[in-house]
C-alpha cells in the first residue's frame, strides 16, 4: 500500500497524495490507512501539509464511511487543505457528510489531480 502513497512539493509546499482509487473491500481501506499513518506521522503535526485524495472506483458502504472518518479525525492536525478527486453522485454525498462529522471545512472537490494541486498551492 505504501506504492499508493506520493509525496511531492510544488511552488515551495510540501503535498501528499493519497491514491485509493479501485480500492474494493473495506480489508484493502483498513491496510491503506494503517500505511498512511505510519507516513502522516514522519511530519510535523502543525498544519502543513496539503493532500490530495483520489477516491476515483472505490466501493463506498456505511463501513467504509467509518474508517474513512476515523482517517480523517487522525489526520486533521497534518492537513492544511485537502481536494478530493474522483467524486461521483454517491461518493459525493458520502465525502459531504464525513466533512461534516468531522468538521472539517477545509476540504474541496475536483475533477483532476492537476487542477487541485493548482488549487492548493494558490492558497
Amino acid at each position: 500500500m505504501k506504492d499508493r502513497i506520493e509525496q511531492f512539493e510544488y511552488e515551495g509546499k510540501k503535498f501528499v497524495y493519497y491514491d485509493l482509487s479501485n480500492l474494493k473491500n473495506n480489508g484493502q481501506f483498513r491496510e491503506f490507512i494503517e500505511c498512511a499513518k505510519k507516513d502522516i506521522q514522519q511530519y510535523p503535526g502543525n498544519g502543513s501539509l496539503f493532500s490530495i485524495t483520489n477516491i476515483e472506483g472505490v466501493l463506498y458502504d456505511t463501513e467504509t464511511k467509518t474508517i474513512v472518518s476515523a482517517w480523517m479525525d487522525f489526520n486533521q492536525p497534518y492537513i492544511r487543505h485537502g481536494a478530493v478527486i474522483g467524486l461521483d453522485g454517491i461518493k459525493r454525498i458520502m465525502v459531504n457528510s464525513i466533512l461534516k462529522m468531522t468538521g472539517r471545512k477545509n476540504v474541496k472537490f475536483f475533477r483532476t489531480r492537476d487542477e487541485a494541486v493548482k488549487w492548493l498551492a494558490s492558497l
